[in-house]
């Protein structure tokens, strides 16, 4: 039986509003066993960055009126994951302040005109990709965010699971909330020094994990939606104040019988972005 190519090719993120200058790229693309998803908009861009999970993702700067806080944004986005490629690109060669403050918005890299460059450009994502595969694979083998000492991602769905099933024998209730700054952070140093204040201001009871770059979460057992509200505001006024950051959050809690820690941080992560 063959495999289904749209399904099984790795995705990657097209977004530009010129589909003549990236249709060249989309063919090249294609043809080194990518799956192409198209995008013209910012808000379409994180859609697809969310739903499809991309190995990697190429931003033409036309695609914004701010192309770096867009990029800044796009990076910062609980979805994409701190090592999945995102390059950006232009129509003119690049100077060296416009590649500067390319990385300093969380780009890998400047690409110049793609009608030329095509073969760096799959050249340097193939080289990204098995950067990325070697990060994954140690991340996986660890589950402690090495910079903040909380858990990272993986770390912090199993221990939030394994909380929740003690929890459901119990027959207590259970909460997760998620923090995000109001702000972007200036650089990841800064989500390494927040962490470490979140983890001082936490419960030993509670699950805390990195879930992304600057992305906090809570998995608090024994904690109805009452308890989550008073939660959320002393972590919120404690890790504001030590960490001088203004922060966002949201909360989602559940009963015993309806404890699903996957889907208690999937729902808070939704309750934030309506905020």
């Amino acid at each position: 039986m063959q495999t289904d190519r749209r399904r099984s090719n790795p995705v990657v993120v097209l977004a530009s509003r010129a589909a003549d200058a990236t249709q060249e790229l989309e063919t090249s693309l294609y043809s080194a066993g990518y799956r192409v998803v198209t995008t013209k908009s910012e808000r379409e861009t994180f859609d697809k960055v969310r739903s499809h999970g991309p190995v990697a993702v190429v931003v033409d700067r036309a695609v914004s009126e701010a192309p770096y806080t867009f990029c800044r944004t796009l990076r910062d986005d609980p979805a994409l994951s701190p090592a999945t490629p995102l390059v950006m690109s232009q129509r003119e060669p690049p100077t060296g302040d416009q590649q500067i403050e390319a990385l300093r918005a969380g780009a890998w890299h400047l690409q110049g005109p793609l009608p030329l460059g095509h073969e760096e450009l799959l050249l340097r994502l193939a080289t990204y990709m098995q950067a990325k595969l070697e990060i994954e694979n140690l991340t996986a083998e660890c589950l402690v965010d090495r910079g903040s000492g909380l858990y990272n991602s993986q770390g912090f769905t199993q221990r939030a699971t394994e909380l929740a099933a003690l929890t459901s024998r119990q027959g207590s209730a259970a909460a997760c909330v998620v923090f995000q700054p109001e702000h972007p952070l200036p650089t990841p140093l800064s989500g390494d020094r927040l962490g470490r204040v979140f983890k001082a201001a936490g419960r030993l009871s509670d699950a805390i994990g990195r879930t992304a770059a600057a992305e906090f979460a809570v998995f608090a057992p024994a904690t109805n939606d009452s308890a989550a509200g008073k939660l959320v505001s002393r972590m919120r006024d404690n890790v504001g104040r030590k960490g001088g950051v203004a922060l966002r959050a949201a909360y989602s809690a559940a009963a015993a019988s309806r404890i699903d820690a996957r889907a208690l941080l999937e729902r808070a992560r939704q309750a934030l972005q309506r905020l």
